[in-house]
């Protein structure tokens, strides 16, 4: 899990230096690119603890989101 974080910081720093060195905009979106798919790579690969995680919290939550909405 580490390293992939550590992996996504590495690209992401290079295509940093080289938008700087080129005019080019493709490697803003590049950058965007591989910010999104590191980050659903990592939920993907921690969904098992992550998701039931969320459906425990909306679990204790309903409860109380519905009482507010019937004041």
């Amino acid at each position: 899990m580490i390293k992939i974080i550590l992996l996504s910081i590495f690209v992401i720093l290079i295509l940093f230096l080289l938008r700087k060195k080129s005019n080019s905009n493709i490697y803003s979106k590049l950058i965007i690119v591989v910010i999104v798919l590191s980050i659903l790579f990592l939920i993907a690969t921690s969904g098992r603890f992550i998701l039931p995680q969320i459906l425990q919290i909306l679990k204790i939550g309903l409860p109380l989101i519905t009482k507010f909405i019937g004041l």
